[in-house]
């Protein structure tokens, strides 16, 4: 069977390098049975997402102008390309020269906003860590305590099954390939959110055929606690 994973922040664009397992079992329902024997839910969330959300706006603000600012480059350096090869007295130089004079003057301000959301991100990152240092040191706490055992459980569970879990890493096309033996299988990968460092994209799709697509439809984006 195959699995493809288009990138679910640029559809168009595959997702490479990516781990993608195949398990015998519904890892979901596992973990929602051990959080529900937990008798307690997962700590600080609200103030994990609080958190969250200061830095996100400051990340995206600083990615956003330092994306600019690369495409201002590029586009610049080629023009520029194309200046050098003219002579001062063709009739495309003067015009050529002032498109890349406005591009310098726009790269240079969009350089000045880049410096000012870089400072602004410094200071949000810092913020950010102390913040949630004592908060995710809780959360640690209450998933090795929560999941305890999973490995033993995971393990009996493929056994009483006859079945054992199988990975691979998707290729530069964003595809993985499986060689499954018959029986229940479901598909287990987890992504970088591109657009946001706190979060990420999760799959737990049970097998109907033989491909899965992993996109944004079939996935979850969720916060990296």
């Amino acid at each position: 069977m195959r699995v493809s994973i288009p990138d679910p922040d640029a559809v168009e664009t595959p997702a490479s390098g990516v781990g993608v397992v195949a398990l015998p079992y519904d890892r979901d329902s596992v973990l929602a049975s051990l959080e529900a024997r937990a008798g307690s839910p997962r700590p600080h969330t609200a103030e994990m997402d609080t958190l969250f959300a200061r830095f996100r706006g400051p990340f995206i603000a600083y990615t956003t102008t330092a994306y600019a600012a690369g495409k201002l480059r590029d586009s610049l350096a080629e023009l520029q390309g194309r200046l050098d090869s003219l002579g001062r007295g063709t009739p495309q130089y003067q015009s050529l020269h002032r498109r890349v004079s406005s591009l310098s003057d726009s790269l240079a301000s969009v350089e000045i906003r880049g410096n000012r959301a870089r400072a602004a991100l410094s200071r949000a990152r810092s913020d950010f860590v102390s913040r949630s240092e004592g908060l995710r040191t809780a959360i640690r706490q209450w998933e090795d305590s929560t999941y305890r055992g999973w490995d033993s459980i995971v393990e009996s569970l493929a056994k009483a099954r006859g079945l054992e879990p199988a990975t691979d890493t998707t290729d530069a096309t964003g595809w993985a390939r499986f060689t499954l033996p018959p029986g229940r299988w479901w598909i287990y990968a987890r992504a970088w959110d591109t657009s946001d460092p706190n979060s990420e994209w999760y799959w737990n799709v049970p097998v109907g055929g033989d491909t899965v697509l992993l996109s944004s439809r079939t996935g979850h984006q969720r916060p990296r606690y």
